[in-house]
């Protein structure tokens, strides 16, 4: 080895050897050379003179500039550590090189061993000003340098470019300081505190090198060994740096630490010189960064606000222009010096008056005084300007200053604000005073309210005895008001103090057209802006009503008491039968009503409160909204009531309107549950109708649009109840339905729906037009209302409850029949097939009657589908159905009510039909058939539980069991299986675990037909019952003769 190699060089061979850097070493004996691969920052080819003149040779840059390098003594190190020398004699081995697998494994070695023998270092760093403007030194910034050693040791070795050096560090790769020295800048080999500096600058390294320098430019070239301190986190920064060694010097003066303070650190002064005052600049910075908004004082950075920077460069520019720190005034100048300049310079620094000079100079702050009196029609203004004792007034008399008073410091901007805003008050400077002319009306008004208030802003207001008497304000002016009833009206009085009673209307319509205030007969002007009136006005305006005054009151309907109640509870007395009726409406449940007797059903604890909350408002003759959740049993609420105004009241005479799918269902029902009330419905033609009226009964049932047709004959029969079922069909008011409804004169009336508001506010509105006229506005301010108002409004005359608020009240699972009537095409028909089977079976004997069992059998199956809709098997048949049409409407109160359904049929051409009518009425349904492939019905099971589309049409082969759909709260059993076990299981698909919600059942019941015979004996003939199940003909024939005889019995009255 040749004995010019530094040691360094040396040093660094053995250090690859030791990490194992040295792959392969071979010998070739025919050209007396070492061939070998060492792995540096890349895999070099090493070759190695065998003989003395030792001409190596590597691949790496370093060779090629000193002839020899690391890498050729890394070699001749390994050679040595195995017994070995340069030359190759006969008994020197060939080694071959190591295998690939060999080479693999010792090059990813050495990464471990990089870090176990890199040693520690130490980085110092250097914090100094860069001019970026040589004509400005505040406009230097701040760079950052680094030198970096071994730790220990006391040399260290400027890094001449920080951003390679910190790219290094990020990928703990080695860094050359100069040709001999190299660092391994392992993040290992520094300490906590460094490694933490270092990371920080390697990202504002890498922001720099992305975005540039900030947008400031450098005077000159940006030498590489500096980085910029950024000015967002400069402060932070640097602070970070005291933790570490640090040597910072701005521009001349050193700083040992960096110390940050919030201040005034400058200091000035002021003296008298015989007949001039300089300002002398005492204190000023050492230095200014204006990037950082620093400014550096005795080794201490000041932060400056920006207007402290932008007085600071202000006052050093004016400085430099008279090339000396010291500015003289004259005696004349004095008070500029102190109301134009102190003040800025006390935002800076310290300013120190001499005394002499502050005996010279009176600072006193500006009061204003405002007198204005009535003289004459006009109104007269005095304005003075008060400092201290000294006085300068509008009217000269009214000067003040005292003998040898030092000069005031007037605020002559101030001064001239306030005379300009009285000049836009309308006064015009006199020899004296301002003076305008004295206004009446609203002028007067708003003499009083507006320009008075913004002179008590600028100054004192002193208002002379007659003029402050033509203002009657809200303070010693309240209204006193008294809530009162008076029939079905409730009186709101007013009185106000100072006001005569003759007025008191006058006053109350200027409320009610939203003045101001009031003038009275002797000109005065009553503020009507005070908080009680204004309580008063948006307590009025609420009700949307056409008020008028009268009397010194204000009428309003008996129905907007709770609303009164809440807006007037603070500033009005209320009588003693107001008081009980809007506790009523706050607690009906509290509304003393006894059940009436005879009633055949037991109400559950909500529908005892339903009960109650009729009562209560039939007491105050309001209307309301029943708007329980459907299947909560709005229809037995109602029946109750009914039954309870019957008992009372000794007669009953109501009309319940409803869709016609479900008049002969309220029939049933109060049958059911009130059977002293007789109830009829109003059905068929108009010669069947008039017939069916002219019948004394307690209730006359009938659809909406037989009431349209037979409105006269209605309006003729002294109507004491009027019910409402599903009332959103009457939402439109334009309808000829609602506008028939609005002509009947009844005293009660009640609206039954599950969605009183379907689309929008408007139909809420067409709904009380019905139940209780006059309770909203008209519709064109009852869109001016907002959701809020209209809520607290009605919230007395809507009862709503949903399941989940009284689910303690509920079973799990809710069962309901649901009756329909045949149509007149559709009872044609069911007679003609039912009076066939009977001629042909009443000639049967038993013999005959087993033979033809299979034909009779079927023979039922054809009535069944004729209750379900004739067009299952009779060809050409182009009428309705009525079990159809009902459950269409049921489909549709459920959507509205958010119910999501499954319907159940045994007969898969009556489920078409369905879809195909469900369908042209906007629904989406999924339709499960027998011919359904498994995998489908997965995915509709899947995605109907997921919320997708309204209905699941089933028929029972295909999914009678087997199908978890707890997305469904509603069962429809469109026709009647009769065997209570197959209805268990359709009712099962949906009430079943899983199902967090109550599932309603509806069975769909004919009325009159084969169907309603099979319910009835249901209970009395269970094992009949369980022998049918649709489509199972084999337990059919299980049925006996006597069963089937049962069955078509009915309808034997037709």
């Amino acid at each position: 080895m040749k004995w010019s190699i530094p040691e360094k060089v040396i040093e660094r061979g053995r250090t690859y050897v030791n990490e194992d850097r040295v792959l392969s070493v071979t010998p070739d004996k025919e050209k007396n050379v070492w061939h070998a691969e060492v792995l540096g920052t890349e895999l070099y080819l090493v070759t190695l003179d065998a003989t003395a003149k030792e001409v190596d040779y590597c691949q790496c840059p370093y060779w090629e500039e000193h002839h020899y390098c690391k890498h050729t003594v890394a070699v001749e190190l390994y050679l040595r550590k195995q017994g070995k020398t340069r030359k190759i004699n006969e008994q020197t081995p060939i080694k071959k090189a190591f295998s690939a697998s060999e080479m693999f494994s010792n090059g990813f070695a050495r990464l471990g061993s990089e870090k176990e023998t890199s040693q520690p270092l130490q980085v110092e760093f250097r914090i100094d000003t860069i001019a970026t403007n040589p004509y400005h030194q505040e406009m230097d910034i701040l760079g950052i340098s680094l030198k970096v050693g071994h730790r220990g040791t006391a040399r260290t070795y400027v890094v001449k470019n920080i951003y390679k050096f910190l790219q290094m560090y990020q990928e703990n790769k080695q860094y050359a300081a100069n040709k001999q020295q190299a660092f391994f800048l392992s993040a290992d080999a520094f300490d906590e505190k460094n490694r933490a500096l270092l990371n920080r600058l390697a990202g504002i390294a890498q922001t720099q090198q992305l975005i540039g320098q900030a947008g400031i430019q450098i005077s000159g070239k940006l030498d590489k060994k500096y980085l910029l301190l950024p000015v967002e986190f400069g402060k932070e920064l640097l602070l970070q740096l005291n933790e570490v060694y640090t040597q910072i010097t701005i521009g001349e003066t050193k700083v040992n630490e960096a110390d940050f303070q919030i201040g005034e650190p400058l200091s000035f002064s002021v003296t008298k010189q015989e007949d001039h005052f300089p300002l002398e600049f005492v204190k000023d910075f050492d230095h200014l960064l204006s990037y950082y908004n620093w400014g550096l004082l005795d080794g201490t950075f000041y932060e400056l606000t920006v207007e402290q920077k932008e007085i600071y460069v202000t006052m050093q520019q004016l400085f430099k222009r008279f090339e000396q720190p010291v500015i003289d005034y004259p005696k004349e100048e004095l008070a500029n010096l102190f109301m134009k300049v102190l003040p800025y310079l006390r935002k800076i620094g310290r300013v120190q008056v001499a005394p002499e000079v502050q005996n010279e100079i009176e600072e006193s702050e500006l009061k204003a005084v405002f007198s204005l009196r009535k003289i004459k029609g006009q109104v007269d203004l005095q304005v003075d300007f008060t400092y201290g004792e000294v006085v300068f007034s509008s009217d000269e008399k009214h000067h003040y200053m005292p003998e040898n008073h030092p000069e005031i410091l007037r605020d002559f901007q101030q001064e001239a604000r306030i005379e300009a805003i009285i000049e836009t008050f309308g006064y015009q400077a006199s020899t004296k005073n301002w003076q305008k002319s004295l206004p009446a009306g609203e002028q007067l008004y708003t003499f009083f309210t507006r320009e008075i208030p913004v002179l008590r802003q600028l100054g004192e207001v002193r208002i002379g005895k007659k003029l402050r008497e033509l203002y009657l304000d809200a303070q010693h002016h309240r209204p006193e008001i008294v809530i009162e009833e008076n029939g079905s009206w409730l009186d709101i009085k007013f009185d106000v103090s100072g006001i005569q009673e003759s007025e008191i209307n006058e006053v109350l319509r200027s409320l009610l057209q939203s003045a101001q205030f009031y003038t009275t007969e002797n000109g005065q002007v009553l503020s009507l802006e005070s908080e009680e009136f204004q309580e008063a006005s948006a307590a009025l305006k609420k009700l949307r009503l056409s008020l008028e005054a009268k009397d010194g009151a204000i009428q309003v309907p008996l129905n907007q008491g709770l609303l009164l109640q809440e807006q007037f509870a603070d500033q009005a007395s209320f009588s003693a039968g107001f008081q009980q009726m809007t506790e009523d409406l706050i607690h009906p449940e509290n509304f003393e009503a006894q059940l009436p007797e005879n009633l055949h059903a037991e109400l559950r604890q909500y529908q005892e409160v339903g009960f109650r909350w009729l009562k209560m408002l039939s007491h105050y003759q309001f209307g309301g909204i029943l708007a329980d959740e459907m299947g909560l049993g709005k229809t037995v609420q109602t029946i109750s009531y009914l039954l309870s105004e019957k008992q009372e009241k000794q007669k009953l005479n109501a009309l319940i309107v409803a869709p016609a799918s479900l008049t002969f269902n309220w029939q049933q029902e109060i049958k059911r549950f009130a059977p002293t009330i007789s109830a009829s419905v109003i059905s068929g033609t108009k010669e069947e109708r008039e017939g069916q009226m002219a019948q004394p009964a307690d209730v006359r049932i009938t659809s909406y649009a037989s009431l349209r047709q037979d409105i006269d004959a209605y309006q003729a029969l002294d109507l004491t109840c009027l019910i409402l079922d599903e009332a959103q069909m009457v939402k439109n008011s334009a309808t000829k339905t609602a506008q028939a409804l609005r002509l009947l004169e009844v005293p009660q009336r009640f609206a039954l729906s599950g969605t009183p508001i379907e689309n929008n506010l408007e139909e809420l509105w067409s709904l009380f037009q019905m139940i209780m006229p006059g309770f909203f506005p008209n519709k064109q301010k009852f869109k001016e209302l907002s959701t809020q108002e209209i809520a607290k409004m009605i919230k007395p005359f809507i009862l709503r409850r949903d399941k989940k608020s009284v689910l303690h009240d509920l079973p799990q699972k809710l069962e309901t029949n649901y009756y329909s009537v045949l149509t007149e095409e559709q009872k044609k028909i069911y007679l003609a097939y039912l009076r066939q089977m009977r001629e042909e079976i009443a000639q049967m004997d038993s013999t005959s009657f087993r033979k033809n069992r299979i034909s009779i059998l079927a023979g039922l199956t054809r009535l069944r589908q004729i209750c379900c809709d004739p067009r299952l098997f009779v060809e050409d048949y182009e009428g309705s159905s009525g079990k159809l049409e009902q459950v269409k409407d049921l489909l549709l109160a459920a959507k509205e009510n958010g119910r999501r359904v499954l319907l159940f049929s045994q007969f898969t051409s009556m489920l078409s039909i369905i879809e195909e009518e469900l369908a042209q009425e906007g629904f989406e349904s999924f339709y499960l058939r027998g011919s359904t492939p498994p995998q489908d019905r997965l995915t509709m099971v899947d995605a109907f539980n997921s919320g997708e589309k309204d209905v699941f049409l089933i028929s029972l082969k295909a999914g009678g069991t087997g199908l978890n759909l707890t997305g469904a709260d509603t069962v429809i059993l469109y026709d009647l299986w009769w065997n209570p076990a197959v209805e268990e299981q359709a009712a099962g698909r949906a009430h079943r675990i899983g199902q967090k919600n109550v599932v309603e059942v509806w069975r769909m019941i004919a009325e009159g037909t084969i169907e309603e015979r099979m319910d009835a004996l249901q209970q009395e003939k269970r094992e009949l019952f369980q022998k049918v199940i649709q489509g199972n003909e084999t337990q059919l024939q299980q049925m006996t003769e006597e069963d089937i005889r049962l069955i078509l019995s009915i309808g034997e009255e037709s």
